[in-house]
């Protein structure tokens, strides 16, 4: 099999590979993440063609379910960070201001423009539940790796 041209590196992704492995080996111990980082280089190299379909196969049916289940959700990580990391890397290099979010004070401002009080809103937070929610659609994934 040919060997296939080197993915382009973003330093980002490399980092946030890092300090994912850093969490699996806190979270779930040095043994489950030297399994998900066997099976991630056993898969890459089938990917460059160093590698037969058998050894990722053998290392896969080899995990218990619960290590299925982190094993995906290492993964899923990964290529959510991967995304964002890419997300951010191409709005830097088009030269194009990324795009930002309006947040609470451009929110306060808002709502203040429209005749409420500041005093209402700061009421109204203090009774709020808030907490950041992360949400991910199968269409979202857009990497090829």
């Amino acid at each position: 099999m040919q060997d296939l041209p080197p993915t382009i590196q973003n330093p980002d992704i490399r980092t946030l590979g890092r300090i994912l492995g850093d969490v699996v080996r806190d979270r779930g111990g040095e043994a489950l993440f030297r399994r998900i980082e066997a099976i991630r280089a056993a898969s890459v190299n089938r990917y460059r063609g160093r590698a037969d379909i058998v050894t990722v196969s053998s290392q896969l049916g080899a995990l218990t379910l619960d290590d299925t289940v982190d094993f995906l959700r290492a993964f899923m990580l990964f290529s959510m960070l991967a995304n964002l990391s890419e997300d951010r890397q191409m709005a830097g290099a088009s030269g194009a201001a990324p795009e930002t979010t309006p947040g609470l004070a451009d929110a306060i401002r808002d709502l203040e423009g429209k005749g409420i009080t500041r005093e209402t809103i700061l009421a109204t937070l203090q009774r709020a539940r808030v907490m950041p929610v992360l949400t991910a659609h199968p269409t979202e994934v857009r990497r090829k790796s």
